[in-house]
């Protein structure tokens, strides 16, 4: 099995030391932090002196994560996506990464969710069509309060979509907090679907609850919280799936601790899971 370090691990590094950082502690593979990649971008740094640097680390770019606010209904909203798209398939074919992340959030909030999945759908399949010029596909994840989050809608949303080279993301807090899918709805899903693995502990609201701030149920290592990962991560091995696990978290003291602590800490807690 193959793991790879998720910037949002070391938030408040750079991504070329997020590169040494993976390397060093063991990993085989770097999902870069989008914000962090905007500002090596916007710093005046290429692609290629991205790609050097990971090949002379011998670390695989294993997905640039994410572009938000594709629900958007809005044109100029639309028209910003678009042009992120762009850039960072670009960069993305440059550096040798074939997937991006797609994330749609609340812009929606109100409507049903079948108006969320089309009009959702819409953009990415815009998205899609922007992506295949450059050999890119895009993995869509549902944060588990938003509209479009449990694994029935995922599905729906890719079949309105209707592109080869749109897939699923899994994110073991985002099912279990939305109570979207279990790990035997899991077993069923076609790995041709699965392009990438987040490992992910936490805590939920209990039914009927409102939603508290993210960090306040993300903020655990793995076998820290209350999901049972050993479940979902046999489900998941089930489907044939045998590409990158990353691992997440949300968490202000863990940001301000020391990165290559928390970094192996992550992997053996994903070595411990999966194997490997």
């Amino acid at each position: 099995m193959r793991f790879a370090l998720h910037g949002m691990c070391s938030l408040h590094n750079n991504i070329v030391s997020d590169i040494r950082l993976a390397k060093e502690t063991g990993y085989q593979g770097l999902e870069i932090h989008t914000d962090k990649l905007w500002r090596y971008i916007n710093a005046g740094f290429t692609s290629q002196d991205f790609k050097s640097r990971l090949e002379h680390a011998n670390i695989t770019p294993t997905a640039i994560d994410i572009i938000g606010s594709v629900e958007a209904s809005e044109k100029a909203t639309q028209q910003r996506v678009f042009q992120e798209v762009e850039t960072l398939c670009l960069f993305a074919k440059e550096i040798g990464t074939q997937t991006i992340q797609l994330n749609a959030f609340e812009a929606l909030n109100g409507l049903s969710v079948e108006d969320n999945i089309s009009i959702t759908a819409k953009n990415i399949k815009h998205i899609a069509d922007i992506g295949k010029d450059h050999g890119i596909r895009f993995q869509y994840e549902g944060a588990a309060w938003t509209p479009i989050a449990k694994l029935s809608d995922y599905y729906r949303l890719h079949d309105a979509v209707g592109r080869d080279n749109f897939g699923f993301v899994l994110d073991t807090w985002h099912f279990w907090a939305s109570r979207g899918a279990s790990p035997e709805d899991i077993t069923r899903i076609d790995n041709n679907l699965i392009y990438n693995v987040h490992l992910s502990d936490g805590k939920r609201p209990d039914k009927g609850q409102p939603w508290v701030d993210e960090k306040q149920l993300r903020g655990y290592l793995l076998g820290e919280g209350d999901i049972p990962l050993q479940e979902w991560v046999d489900a998941i091995k089930s489907t044939g799936y045998d590409g990158f696990y990353s691992g997440e978290f949300l968490n202000d003291q863990l940001w301000e601790a020391d990165h290559y602590e928390t970094a192996e800490s992550m992997l053996k807690g994903m070595k411990a899971l999966v194997g490997g």
